[in-house]
Protein backbone atom coordinates (compact mmCIF):
# COMPACT_ATOMS: atom_id res chain seq x y z
CA UNK A 1 0.00 0.00 0.00
CA UNK A 2 1.23 3.21 -0.83
CA UNK A 3 1.06 6.47 1.64
CA UNK A 4 -0.90 9.67 -0.69
CA UNK A 5 1.64 12.20 -2.06
CA UNK A 6 2.48 15.36 0.09
CA UNK A 7 2.40 18.36 -1.57
CA UNK A 8 5.23 20.57 -0.60
CA UNK A 9 2.81 23.51 1.08
CA UNK A 10 0.96 21.28 3.35
CA UNK A 11 3.85 20.86 4.87
CA UNK A 12 5.12 24.34 5.22
CA UNK A 13 1.20 25.62 6.16
CA UNK A 14 0.19 25.39 9.72
CA UNK A 15 -2.51 22.87 10.59
CA UNK A 16 -5.66 24.07 12.41
CA UNK A 17 -6.29 22.12 15.89
CA UNK A 18 -9.51 21.98 16.82
CA UNK A 19 -10.82 22.16 20.54
CA UNK A 20 -11.24 25.24 22.62
CA UNK A 21 -9.51 28.61 21.67
CA UNK A 22 -6.33 29.90 23.05
CA UNK A 23 -7.13 32.46 26.39
CA UNK A 24 -7.01 35.79 25.56
CA UNK A 25 -3.77 37.65 27.50
CA UNK A 26 -4.23 39.25 30.99
CA UNK A 27 -4.82 43.33 30.23
CA UNK A 28 -1.59 44.80 32.14
CA UNK A 29 -1.91 45.47 35.79
CA UNK A 30 -0.99 48.62 37.20
CA UNK A 31 2.13 47.93 38.71
CA UNK A 32 3.75 46.60 35.50
CA UNK A 33 6.71 48.86 34.94
CA UNK A 34 5.94 51.57 32.22
CA UNK A 35 7.60 51.23 28.50
CA UNK A 36 7.92 54.53 26.75
CA UNK A 37 9.38 54.54 23.36
CA UNK A 38 12.66 56.39 22.37
CA UNK A 39 11.66 59.28 20.99
CA UNK A 40 12.60 60.21 17.20
CA UNK A 41 15.37 62.67 17.04
CA UNK A 42 13.98 64.19 13.77
CA UNK A 43 11.13 65.52 16.28
CA UNK A 44 12.96 66.95 18.58
CA UNK A 45 14.91 70.50 17.92
CA UNK A 46 16.10 73.01 20.59
CA UNK A 47 14.56 76.98 20.16
CA UNK A 48 16.82 79.38 20.30
CA UNK A 49 14.27 82.33 20.85
CA UNK A 50 12.15 80.84 23.23
CA UNK A 51 15.76 80.26 25.83
CA UNK A 52 15.95 76.96 25.01
CA UNK A 53 12.35 75.65 24.79
CA UNK A 54 12.46 71.69 23.63
CA UNK A 55 10.25 72.15 20.21
CA UNK A 56 8.52 68.10 20.15
CA UNK A 57 6.40 67.81 16.87
CA UNK A 58 4.49 64.49 18.20
CA UNK A 59 3.11 66.20 21.49
CA UNK A 60 2.41 69.84 19.37
CA UNK A 61 0.51 68.80 16.57
CA UNK A 62 0.07 72.65 15.79
CA UNK A 63 3.86 73.40 15.87
CA UNK A 64 4.01 72.39 12.33
CA UNK A 65 1.61 75.24 11.01
CA UNK A 66 3.03 77.93 13.58
CA UNK A 67 6.44 77.98 13.26
CA UNK A 68 8.53 79.05 9.94
CA UNK A 69 9.76 76.64 7.71
CA UNK A 70 13.13 76.23 6.25
CA UNK A 71 16.57 77.43 8.48
CA UNK A 72 14.58 80.28 10.44
CA UNK A 73 17.63 82.34 10.65
CA UNK A 74 19.52 79.61 12.60
CA UNK A 75 16.84 78.81 15.39
CA UNK A 76 16.47 75.17 15.05
CA UNK A 77 19.14 73.14 16.81
CA UNK A 78 20.25 69.44 17.17
CA UNK A 79 19.46 67.92 21.07
CA UNK A 80 22.57 65.91 20.48
CA UNK A 81 24.78 68.12 17.97
CA UNK A 82 23.69 71.51 18.79
CA UNK A 83 23.62 71.73 14.77
CA UNK A 84 21.26 73.75 12.87
CA UNK A 85 18.05 72.02 11.81
CA UNK A 86 15.85 72.54 8.83
CA UNK A 87 11.88 71.89 9.85
CA UNK A 88 10.07 70.39 6.86
CA UNK A 89 6.67 70.40 6.65
CA UNK A 90 3.83 69.47 4.43
CA UNK A 91 3.22 71.36 1.28
CA UNK A 92 -0.73 71.21 1.26
CA UNK A 93 -3.14 70.65 3.76
CA UNK A 94 -4.19 67.26 2.05
CA UNK A 95 -0.62 66.03 1.87
CA UNK A 96 0.14 62.85 3.84
CA UNK A 97 3.79 63.91 4.55
CA UNK A 98 4.84 63.96 8.41
CA UNK A 99 7.00 66.75 9.54
CA UNK A 100 10.76 66.60 10.84
CA UNK A 101 13.42 68.63 11.39
CA UNK A 102 16.95 67.34 9.13
CA UNK A 103 20.33 68.89 9.65
CA UNK A 104 21.42 71.45 7.39
CA UNK A 105 23.12 70.11 4.13
CA UNK A 106 21.88 66.88 4.37
CA UNK A 107 20.33 65.78 1.63
CA UNK A 108 16.41 65.26 1.03
CA UNK A 109 15.69 61.52 2.61
CA UNK A 110 18.98 61.20 4.63
CA UNK A 111 19.93 63.07 8.11
CA UNK A 112 23.31 63.08 9.77
CA UNK A 113 23.95 63.75 13.22
CA UNK A 114 27.62 64.49 14.02
CA UNK A 115 27.45 63.47 17.81
CA UNK A 116 28.97 60.38 18.94
CA UNK A 117 26.97 57.08 19.46
CA UNK A 118 26.92 57.19 23.22
CA UNK A 119 26.24 61.09 23.15
CA UNK A 120 23.01 60.36 20.87
CA UNK A 121 22.23 57.28 23.27
CA UNK A 122 22.44 59.29 26.30
CA UNK A 123 20.06 62.02 25.03
CA UNK A 124 17.52 59.49 23.50
CA UNK A 125 17.70 58.13 27.24
CA UNK A 126 17.55 61.65 28.79
CA UNK A 127 14.50 62.57 26.79
CA UNK A 128 12.51 59.60 27.34
CA UNK A 129 12.52 59.99 31.42
CA UNK A 130 11.34 63.59 30.98
CA UNK A 131 8.90 62.87 28.25
CA UNK A 132 7.23 60.23 30.21
CA UNK A 133 7.39 62.47 33.26
CA UNK A 134 5.97 65.19 30.86
CA UNK A 135 2.98 63.16 29.38
CA UNK A 136 1.74 62.11 32.86
CA UNK A 137 1.61 65.59 34.30
CA UNK A 138 0.07 67.16 30.86
CA UNK A 139 -2.80 64.40 31.09
CA UNK A 140 -3.81 66.41 34.74
CA UNK A 141 -6.67 68.90 34.37
CA UNK A 142 -5.07 72.36 34.03
CA UNK A 143 -1.72 71.20 33.64
CA UNK A 144 0.49 72.63 30.85
CA UNK A 145 3.97 70.91 30.66
CA UNK A 146 7.02 71.62 28.07
CA UNK A 147 10.85 70.81 28.19
CA UNK A 148 13.51 73.74 28.60
CA UNK A 149 17.29 73.39 28.37
CA UNK A 150 19.81 76.48 28.59
CA UNK A 151 20.93 77.60 25.45
CA UNK A 152 24.98 77.15 26.70
CA UNK A 153 24.68 73.68 26.99
CA UNK A 154 23.82 73.22 23.27
CA UNK A 155 25.91 70.89 21.59
CA UNK A 156 27.60 69.60 24.36
CA UNK A 157 27.17 66.42 26.72
CA UNK A 158 24.28 66.72 28.96
CA UNK A 159 25.31 66.28 32.49
CA UNK A 160 21.24 67.12 33.50
CA UNK A 161 18.61 66.38 31.37
CA UNK A 162 16.21 69.54 30.22
CA UNK A 163 13.90 71.18 32.95
CA UNK A 164 10.35 70.08 32.86
CA UNK A 165 8.23 73.24 33.36
CA UNK A 166 5.06 72.78 34.96
CA UNK A 167 2.17 75.52 34.82
CA UNK A 168 -1.06 76.14 36.27
CA UNK A 169 -2.84 79.01 36.37
CA UNK A 170 -0.46 81.57 37.33
CA UNK A 171 2.05 79.01 39.30
CA UNK A 172 5.34 77.29 37.60
CA UNK A 173 7.40 75.29 38.89
CA UNK A 174 10.15 73.88 37.32
CA UNK A 175 11.07 69.70 37.96
CA UNK A 176 14.74 68.40 37.56
CA UNK A 177 14.84 64.52 36.62
CA UNK A 178 18.75 63.76 37.26
CA UNK A 179 19.91 60.49 35.73
CA UNK A 180 23.38 60.80 36.61
CA UNK A 181 25.57 61.49 39.81
CA UNK A 182 25.17 65.38 40.11
CA UNK A 183 28.51 67.32 41.16
CA UNK A 184 28.32 70.27 44.16
CA UNK A 185 28.94 72.92 41.52
CA UNK A 186 26.17 71.57 38.83
CA UNK A 187 23.46 71.83 41.91
CA UNK A 188 24.47 75.23 42.79
CA UNK A 189 24.73 76.59 38.83
CA UNK A 190 21.22 75.03 38.04
CA UNK A 191 19.28 76.07 41.68
CA UNK A 192 20.66 79.82 40.52
CA UNK A 193 19.32 79.83 37.50
CA UNK A 194 16.13 78.63 37.63
CA UNK A 195 15.68 81.63 40.32
CA UNK A 196 17.18 83.88 38.12
CA UNK A 197 14.70 82.61 35.28
CA UNK A 198 11.34 82.45 36.92
CA UNK A 199 11.78 84.14 40.21
CA UNK A 200 13.18 83.06 43.94
CA UNK A 201 10.02 81.94 45.06
CA UNK A 202 9.74 79.17 42.19
CA UNK A 203 9.03 75.73 43.23
CA UNK A 204 12.45 73.80 42.59
CA UNK A 205 11.84 70.05 41.92
CA UNK A 206 14.09 67.40 42.12
CA UNK A 207 12.46 64.08 41.27
CA UNK A 208 14.92 61.04 41.45
CA UNK A 209 13.60 57.08 39.94
CA UNK A 210 13.68 54.64 43.38
CA UNK A 211 14.43 52.14 41.00
CA UNK A 212 17.90 53.50 40.38
CA UNK A 213 20.49 52.50 42.23
CA UNK A 214 22.67 55.14 42.10
CA UNK A 215 20.37 57.79 43.31
CA UNK A 216 18.50 55.78 45.77
CA UNK A 217 20.28 53.57 48.85
CA UNK A 218 17.90 51.67 50.32
CA UNK A 219 18.47 52.12 54.31
CA UNK A 220 15.09 49.55 55.41
CA UNK A 221 11.80 50.11 56.56
CA UNK A 222 10.53 51.75 59.65
CA UNK A 223 6.98 50.83 60.96
CA UNK A 224 5.14 53.91 62.42
CA UNK A 225 1.52 54.54 63.17
CA UNK A 226 0.41 57.87 63.10
CA UNK A 227 -3.07 58.87 64.62
CA UNK A 228 -3.41 54.76 65.39
CA UNK A 229 -2.93 53.56 62.03
CA UNK A 230 0.04 51.24 61.42
CA UNK A 231 2.03 51.75 58.80
CA UNK A 232 5.31 51.22 57.05
CA UNK A 233 7.27 53.85 55.39
CA UNK A 234 10.99 53.35 53.61
CA UNK A 235 14.24 54.94 54.81
CA UNK A 236 16.75 56.09 52.71
CA UNK A 237 20.33 57.16 53.07
CA UNK A 238 20.51 60.70 50.72
CA UNK A 239 23.24 61.33 48.74
CA UNK A 240 25.71 64.42 49.21
CA UNK A 241 23.88 66.15 46.40
CA UNK A 242 20.58 65.44 47.94
CA UNK A 243 21.95 66.97 50.96
CA UNK A 244 22.83 69.74 49.30
CA UNK A 245 19.45 70.25 47.34
CA UNK A 246 18.02 70.03 50.28
CA UNK A 247 20.01 72.77 52.02
CA UNK A 248 19.73 75.33 49.12
CA UNK A 249 15.37 75.04 49.62
CA UNK A 250 15.11 72.28 47.28
CA UNK A 251 12.15 69.20 47.28
CA UNK A 252 13.42 66.24 46.82
CA UNK A 253 11.62 63.35 46.35
CA UNK A 254 11.74 60.05 44.38
CA UNK A 255 9.29 58.31 42.06
CA UNK A 256 8.03 54.90 41.99
CA UNK A 257 5.29 54.32 39.14
CA UNK A 258 2.66 56.67 39.97
CA UNK A 259 3.74 57.54 43.66
CA UNK A 260 5.66 60.57 45.21
CA UNK A 261 8.21 59.68 48.29
CA UNK A 262 8.04 63.26 50.27
CA UNK A 263 11.34 62.50 52.88
CA UNK A 264 11.40 63.66 56.22
CA UNK A 265 14.61 63.72 58.54
CA UNK A 266 15.41 61.07 60.87
CA UNK A 267 17.03 61.37 64.08
CA UNK A 268 18.60 58.46 65.82
CA UNK A 269 17.75 59.18 69.84
CA UNK A 270 18.37 57.89 73.18
CA UNK A 271 16.22 58.77 76.21
CA UNK A 272 18.48 60.44 78.81
CA UNK A 273 17.54 58.59 82.21
CA UNK A 274 15.61 61.00 84.72
CA UNK A 275 15.48 60.57 88.17
CA UNK A 276 13.03 57.81 89.14
CA UNK A 277 14.05 55.84 85.89
CA UNK A 278 15.58 52.48 85.18
CA UNK A 279 16.88 51.54 81.62
CA UNK A 280 18.73 48.11 82.37
CA UNK A 281 17.61 44.93 81.88
CA UNK A 282 14.96 44.27 79.39
CA UNK A 283 13.97 48.10 79.36
CA UNK A 284 17.64 48.80 77.76
CA UNK A 285 16.12 48.34 74.19
CA UNK A 286 13.49 50.96 75.14
CA UNK A 287 15.99 53.06 75.60
CA UNK A 288 17.14 53.60 71.78
CA UNK A 289 14.42 55.63 69.55
CA UNK A 290 14.24 57.91 66.81
CA UNK A 291 13.37 61.68 66.45
CA UNK A 292 11.24 63.97 63.10
CA UNK A 293 12.40 66.66 61.80
CA UNK A 294 10.15 68.48 59.40
CA UNK A 295 8.61 69.63 56.57
CA UNK A 296 12.14 68.74 55.74
CA UNK A 297 15.20 67.13 57.01
CA UNK A 298 17.45 68.94 58.93
CA UNK A 299 21.08 69.17 57.79
CA UNK A 300 21.94 66.33 60.60
CA UNK A 301 19.57 63.48 59.72
CA UNK A 302 20.58 60.16 60.31
CA UNK A 303 18.71 58.79 57.73
CA UNK A 304 15.11 60.36 55.77
CA UNK A 305 11.82 58.92 55.83
CA UNK A 306 9.87 58.82 52.93
CA UNK A 307 5.89 59.34 52.95
CA UNK A 308 3.79 58.29 49.93
CA UNK A 309 1.90 60.72 47.74
CA UNK A 310 0.34 60.25 44.43
CA UNK A 311 1.95 61.63 41.67
CA UNK A 312 -1.71 63.57 40.71
CA UNK A 313 -0.76 65.86 43.68
CA UNK A 314 1.56 67.45 41.13
CA UNK A 315 -1.26 69.18 39.50
CA UNK A 316 -2.30 70.78 42.95
CA UNK A 317 -2.61 74.64 43.60
CA UNK A 318 1.32 74.86 45.45
CA UNK A 319 -0.27 75.51 49.20
CA UNK A 320 -2.05 71.91 48.41
CA UNK A 321 0.38 70.12 46.71
CA UNK A 322 1.87 68.70 50.54
CA UNK A 323 -0.74 68.53 52.99
CA UNK A 324 -1.20 65.18 52.82
CA UNK A 325 2.30 64.22 53.23
CA UNK A 326 2.70 67.69 56.22
CA UNK A 327 0.10 65.72 58.26
CA UNK A 328 1.14 62.76 58.15
CA UNK A 329 4.59 64.35 59.34
CA UNK A 330 2.81 66.47 62.09
CA UNK A 331 0.94 63.47 63.13
CA UNK A 332 4.60 61.34 63.61
CA UNK A 333 5.91 64.13 65.73
CA UNK A 334 2.52 63.85 68.26
CA UNK A 335 3.20 60.26 68.45
CA UNK A 336 6.46 60.77 69.30
CA UNK A 337 5.65 62.75 72.24
CA UNK A 338 3.33 60.17 73.48
CA UNK A 339 6.18 57.25 72.74
CA UNK A 340 8.23 59.12 74.63
CA UNK A 341 5.80 59.54 77.97
CA UNK A 342 4.61 55.98 77.47
CA UNK A 343 8.32 54.59 77.13
CA UNK A 344 9.80 56.93 80.50
CA UNK A 345 6.67 55.55 82.44
CA UNK A 346 7.37 52.05 81.64
CA UNK A 347 11.21 52.89 83.00
CA UNK A 348 9.37 54.07 85.98
CA UNK A 349 7.30 51.10 86.87
CA UNK A 350 10.58 49.17 86.18
CA UNK A 351 12.26 51.14 88.63
CA UNK A 352 9.88 50.42 91.72
CA UNK A 353 9.52 46.69 90.44
CA UNK A 354 13.58 46.19 90.90
CA UNK A 355 13.17 48.15 94.12
CA UNK A 356 11.23 45.84 95.67
CA UNK A 357 12.84 42.95 94.61
CA UNK A 358 16.15 44.27 95.57
CA UNK A 359 15.23 44.53 99.40
CA UNK A 360 17.59 41.94 101.12
CA UNK A 361 15.67 38.83 103.20
CA UNK A 362 15.22 39.47 107.13
CA UNK A 363 16.41 36.75 109.06
CA UNK A 364 15.39 35.51 112.68
CA UNK A 365 18.10 36.46 114.74
CA UNK A 366 18.74 33.77 117.63
CA UNK A 367 20.32 34.47 120.60
CA UNK A 368 24.29 33.22 121.02
CA UNK A 369 25.21 30.62 123.94
CA UNK A 370 26.60 32.98 126.16
CA UNK A 371 23.20 35.07 125.99
CA UNK A 372 21.38 31.92 126.37
CA UNK A 373 23.37 31.06 129.58
CA UNK A 374 22.87 34.43 131.29
CA UNK A 375 19.13 35.17 130.14
CA UNK A 376 16.64 32.58 132.69
CA UNK A 377 14.78 29.59 131.34
CA UNK A 378 11.01 31.00 130.96
CA UNK A 379 8.28 29.10 132.10
CA UNK A 380 5.92 28.48 130.18
CA UNK A 381 2.09 28.84 130.78
CA UNK A 382 0.21 25.73 130.40
CA UNK A 383 -4.09 26.66 129.33
CA UNK A 384 -6.37 24.56 131.37
CA UNK A 385 -9.06 22.72 129.58
CA UNK A 386 -12.74 20.97 130.20
CA UNK A 387 -13.05 17.54 128.85
CA UNK A 388 -16.67 16.68 127.89
CA UNK A 389 -17.22 13.22 129.29
CA UNK A 390 -19.80 12.78 126.20
CA UNK A 391 -18.15 13.90 123.14
CA UNK A 392 -14.65 14.19 124.19
CA UNK A 393 -13.99 17.28 123.04
CA UNK A 394 -11.74 19.41 124.32
CA UNK A 395 -13.25 22.81 125.45
CA UNK A 396 -11.33 26.01 125.88
CA UNK A 397 -11.10 28.32 128.76
CA UNK A 398 -12.59 32.10 128.57
CA UNK A 399 -10.88 34.69 126.77
CA UNK A 400 -9.82 36.16 129.87
CA UNK A 401 -7.79 32.95 131.06
CA UNK A 402 -6.24 32.99 127.44
CA UNK A 403 -4.78 36.58 127.83
CA UNK A 404 -2.87 35.48 130.94
CA UNK A 405 -0.77 32.93 128.65
CA UNK A 406 3.24 34.24 128.34
CA UNK A 407 4.65 34.15 125.09
CA UNK A 408 7.70 31.71 124.41
CA UNK A 409 11.09 32.59 123.77
CA UNK A 410 13.27 30.86 122.13
CA UNK A 411 16.71 30.25 124.11
CA UNK A 412 19.58 28.17 122.56
CA UNK A 413 18.36 25.49 120.15
CA UNK A 414 15.47 26.23 117.94
CA UNK A 415 12.33 25.28 119.96
CA UNK A 416 9.64 22.26 119.20
CA UNK A 417 6.80 22.66 117.25
CA UNK A 418 4.25 22.33 120.75
CA UNK A 419 6.50 25.35 122.22
CA UNK A 420 6.39 27.49 118.72
CA UNK A 421 2.69 27.45 118.70
CA UNK A 422 0.63 27.94 121.65
CA UNK A 423 -2.29 28.25 120.28
CA UNK A 424 -1.70 24.34 119.41
CA UNK A 425 -1.34 23.13 123.14
CA UNK A 426 -4.92 21.96 122.85
CA UNK A 427 -5.79 18.68 121.46
CA UNK A 428 -7.01 18.00 118.07
CA UNK A 429 -10.95 17.55 118.24
CA UNK A 430 -11.37 13.90 117.59
CA UNK A 431 -13.33 12.17 114.68
CA UNK A 432 -16.68 11.16 115.45
CA UNK A 433 -17.49 7.31 114.91
CA UNK A 434 -20.88 5.55 115.93
CA UNK A 435 -19.54 2.91 117.71
CA UNK A 436 -17.91 4.98 120.17
CA UNK A 437 -20.90 6.79 120.49
CA UNK A 438 -23.23 4.04 121.24
CA UNK A 439 -20.62 2.17 124.06
CA UNK A 440 -20.65 5.75 125.50
CA UNK A 441 -24.64 5.49 125.77
CA UNK A 442 -24.43 2.34 127.08
CA UNK A 443 -22.07 3.00 129.86
CA UNK A 444 -24.25 6.22 130.80
CA UNK A 445 -27.56 4.53 130.93
CA UNK A 446 -26.06 2.28 133.21
CA UNK A 447 -24.93 4.50 135.63
CA UNK A 448 -28.18 6.07 135.47
CA UNK A 449 -30.23 2.92 135.98
CA UNK A 450 -28.61 1.28 138.60
CA UNK A 451 -31.38 -1.42 138.69
CA UNK A 452 -30.06 -2.92 135.40
CA UNK A 453 -26.71 -3.55 136.82
CA UNK A 454 -28.05 -5.42 139.70
CA UNK A 455 -29.75 -7.34 137.40
CA UNK A 456 -26.82 -8.54 135.22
Amino acid sequence: MTRPAVSRSSLSRPRALSGPAAPAPLPATRTSRRRTALPRMSELAIDQSTAGRIIDLRRDPQAPHSLPRGLAHGRYRCCACGAQLILTGPASAGSHFTPRFRHHGSRPGSDRCGAPAQQQADVQADLTRVLDLCDRLSALPGVAAWLQINPGQVGQRWELPPALVVRQGDETAVIERPRRLLSPALVDQQMKAVRAQYGAGTQHWWIFDREDPVQYTSAGSLSVRPRGQALTHRKVQPTLAQRQINALRGAVCWLAEDTLLIPYGGHNHQHAAREGEDWSGDMASWRHDWRISRPRPAGEADWWGLVPLPLSALGRPAGQRLAAALQVMADLAHAEQGRERHRRRLARNHAQHSTVHSRPPQQLQLPTADEARSEPAPHTAVIPTTRSETTEVVMPEPATARAAVLAVTPTGSLPHRAAAAPERLAKRRSRFSWLRLLSRRRRSNGQNNPTAQTED
